[in-house]
């Protein structure tokens, strides 16, 4: 995996997508919508700004799910060295848990 040096800031995450394999739980959805997985690889610092609070973000290499419309794609959208990455935010996340728990 390719070091990346950035800052992500707010309630974003930059995460790794990683293969529904790997990931150590598959969700099904239940209207038939793209399920995908990414390995957090910078959290932001958590402020909503809308809110003028600091939210929980999910932790450094945690594995978060979150669901795509095809219409509709989440986030940003880049691939360096080979990985694809996203840059999705907080409330696009259905639930994560530690990768070294799996």
């Amino acid at each position: 995996m390719t070091e990346l040096p950035v800052e992500i800031y707010g309630i974003s995450l930059l995460v790794r997508l990683v293969d529904a394999n790997n990931a150590g739980i598959h969700l099904h959805c239940p209207t038939g919508g793209t399920v995908l997985y990414g390995q957090v690889i910078r959290p932001g610092d958590g402020f909503d700004t809308g809110g003028h609070v600091f939210r929980p973000m999910p932790h450094l290499d945690a594995i978060v799910v979150f669901e795509e419309n095809p219409d509709e794609p989440r986030g940003y959208s880049f691939v360096a060295a080979g990985d694809e990455y996203r840059l999705i935010t907080v409330d696009d996340v259905l639930m994560a848990w530690s990768s070294g728990n799996m």
